[in-house]
């Protein structure tokens, strides 16, 4: 009898959990993620940009910075006046996300890229996902789950004294410390890819903190 199809099938959750294991010892290190635009953004991505101007200006919000991340390229613009930022999001598509920072280390996250769950988020991080959300939509839903929080939780504004990226470096190191903190956390990755990620997506932190 021909094992190997049956080894075959057996080596795949072994490899997958090597590739989390490399990625989150990766990301443990953000910084070394973290690179400036070479070049700038190209004009496409300028002009996309340009016809949601309308949209950002009746928000109030400014464009803050732009940096590349991996193979992703981030242009983050930040609402005057308040701790809210949102972040287009240039990859194999264009996605975005909205964070309320409440400090440097807690925040609200709404996403529309589907990837929401993949890590089980640290305490103090509060994320939602709306694949398919136009901005609009995401905004609002934005709003409604940080008053949620705020009120359930007694979570209060306090002042930012870090850069944006400082943050996300700080914030995404601790999250992979979280991660790493959980046994056998890279073949838990099967688990959190193919079945948290689907059970995030459209539910509102007021159903998932109840």
């Amino acid at each position: 009898m021909d094992y190997t199809p049956i080894l075959f099938f057996a080596a795949v959750p072994l490899v997958i959990a090597f590739q989390v294991y490399i990625l989150v010892r990766k990301m443990s290190e953000p910084e070394n993620m973290l690179k400036p635009i070479v070049g700038g953004l190209s004009a496409d991505k300028e002009q996309y940009i340009a016809s949601q101007g309308a949209w950002l200006e009746s928000h109030g919000l400014q464009r803050l910075t732009s940096f590349q991340f991996g193979a992703i390229q981030s242009v983050v613009f930040q609402q005057k006046g308040a701790q809210r930022f949102f972040t287009l999001l240039f990859h194999q598509k264009i996605t975005f996300e909205i964070e309320s920072r409440f400090d440097e280390m807690t925040f609200l996250e709404t996403a529309t890229s589907g990837s929401t769950g993949m890590f089980p988020a640290r305490p103090g991080a509060y994320k939602q996902s709306f694949p398919g959300a136009t901005p609009e939509q995401a905004w609002q839903r934005h709003l409604d789950g940080e008053a949620y929080l705020m009120q359930k939780f007694g979570i209060q504004w306090r002042a930012l004294n870090l850069p944006f990226e400082q943050m996300l470096i700080q914030s995404l190191r601790a999250s992979m410390l979280y991660v790493r903190s959980i046994p056998f956390y890279p073949f838990l990755a099967l688990y959190w890819f193919f079945v948290s990620r689907q059970l995030c997506r459209n539910k509102t932190v007021q159903q998932q903190f109840p």
